[in-house]
């Protein structure tokens, strides 16, 4: 139970990081890339050194070059959506790609499928339209965006969870979580330190010092959002699709009172409707 709290704060802490990165008008690429540093740095602490010889011979290598690019592109579109559409929207969408590592654990390793988990399936999916669902009268560019945003981010996310769900069975990557996660974010790092190399003026960036304290910040929950799930997963106290909707309930209220409460975002009828929605189907999953 103590990793899903861990898991649970983790998931938060990164959504509450990107609003103040926002509100402190700190510089996005920066950050994330710190963000990076210090997550790789705390995995190899934790594991105890810096083995590259066994990181390179691992058969989970590969799949951690692939996961650690996309854990960099998903995480710029948290950070843009997070600004764009409101940390609430932003965290239910997120969140609410669990059903797609829940489908994956149910087909590829023969979890229980009830038909609670079925129901919580559909449900998920309403729940996100109407969540993200934001109407307005002039249909601009960046109107468009605000619903895309989070469509993109449910996929993305929950490809992710699955390849780390995939990595844990196939490589049996117990023993080396705190490595395993350390890799995914250098690799996530070397992409950040090109990306901000190629971005004309945002390497002078790395001087300011709110994006230092943000981004060391956002590292530390990263870094506890992937090796507290693998270690929760490893406790085998319930399925991992029981586990992912545990954790994101918790999540997902958060999110509703920090977003509404601290930074004052307003929902609509039908985004409360769907955050209602969203929490329902968790529970259902979890049943």
């Amino acid at each position: 139970m103590l990793w899903i709290i861990l898991c649970a704060i983790s998931y938060i802490g990164i959504f509450v990081v990107f609003k103040l990165i926002d509100t402190k008008d700190a510089p996005l690429p920066n950050c994330i890339t710190i963000n990076y540093l210090t997550a790789a740095i705390l995995g190899f602490v934790l594991f105890g050194s810096f083995p590259a010889k066994h990181i390179v011979e691992a058969g989970w290598f590969p799949l951690g070059i692939l996961l650690g690019f996309l854990f960099i592109v998903t995480f710029i579109m948290i950070g843009i959506s997070s600004q764009k559409t409101g940390i609430v929207i932003t965290t239910v969408a997120s969140k609410m790609s669990l059903v797609i590592p829940m489908s994956f654990s149910i087909l590829m390793y023969s979890e229980p499928v009830t038909v609670f988990k079925i129901a919580a399936i559909i449900v998920a999916l309403v729940s996100v339209f109407l969540c993200t669902y934001k109407p307005s009268e002039a249909k601009t560019k960046t109107d468009v965006w605000k619903f895309i945003l989070p469509v993109i981010i449910f996929v993305a996310m929950g490809a992710n969870d699955s390849l780390v769900i995939y990595s844990r069975e196939t490589f049996s990557i117990s023993d080396d979580a705190a490595l395993f996660t350390a890799t995914l974010f250098a690799i996530s790092l070397v992409c950040g330190i090109v990306y901000c190399l190629v971005k004309k003026g945002v390497a002078k960036n790395f001087l300011q010092k709110k994006a230092w304290i943000y981004g060391i910040l956002l590292g530390s929950f990263n870094f506890g959002s992937i090796y507290f799930v693998i270690k929760a997963m490893d406790s085998k106290l319930i399925s991992t699709s029981s586990l992912y909707g545990i954790c994101n309930t918790s999540t997902i209220l958060l999110s509703i009172i920090i977003g509404v409460v601290f930074f004052g975002e307003k929902l609509s009828k039908l985004n409360i409707i769907g955050g209602i929605l969203a929490v329902v189907a968790i529970v259902l999953m979890a049943l």
